[in-house]
């Protein structure tokens, strides 16, 4: 009597498929809903804007949630104390701040990822930051984002919506110019 085959192949092809799906499941990148969205110009609500964060510095709470500064332009800056980039980028950040100050229409948020709040201190003192800092201890924040490596800066209209993204060092001072005339426009 001949057995027939079937009855393995599938127990196999069933093991191989589970295999690919787990597979699949875990080397998941990040997210790049947000960025998808923006290039078919739509604009999507800030994830996790009503979220509480601990708050580093130059916020009158020990919480802060982007709602915070609903009504305003937020140019949102995830940075790490260990970040070389983001050492880099600074000096371009804090002009963005200063116009955003002096036009009354906004305001840099700064996220630290994933840093001891010692040391995000630290790097707020050392290289003068002036924008408001809040911290995000486990990366999950940031994740709802898509943000798996620092810098990333994303830029929200009045309406709480990201109307730029800049994965990585933001490009230039005229990129990120143009990403706050855009949100204030929309």
């Amino acid at each position: 009597m001949r057995l027939r085959p079937w009855p393995s192949i599938v127990v196999v092809l069933a093991a191989a498929l589970i295999a690919l799906l787990t597979y699949g499941l875990v080397t998941q990148g990040p997210s790049r809903a947000l960025d998808s969205a923006i290039a078919k110009h739509v604009y999507l609500p800030a994830p996790d804007a009503s979220r509480p964060l601990p708050v580093l510095d130059r916020v009158d709470a020990t919480t802060a949630s982007l709602h915070r500064w609903r009504g305003r332009i937020v140019v949102l800056n995830f940075w790490a104390q260990w970040c070389s980039t983001c050492i880099d980028e600074v000096p371009l950040i804090e002009r963005a701040q200063r116009a955003l100050v002096k036009s009354g229409e906004g305001t840099v948020v700064g996220v630290d990822y994933k840093d001891i709040s010692s040391y995000a201190r630290g790097f707020i003192a050392a290289h003068g930051l002036s924008y408001p800092n809040i911290r995000d201890g486990d990366g999950s924040f940031a994740a709802a984002y898509g943000t798996d490596a620092l810098p990333e800066t994303f830029v929200l209209d009045r309406h709480m919506r990201v109307v730029a993204i800049s994965r990585g060092e933001v490009p230039s001072e005229a990129w990120l110019q143009g990403a706050i005339a855009f949100a204030k426009r929309v």
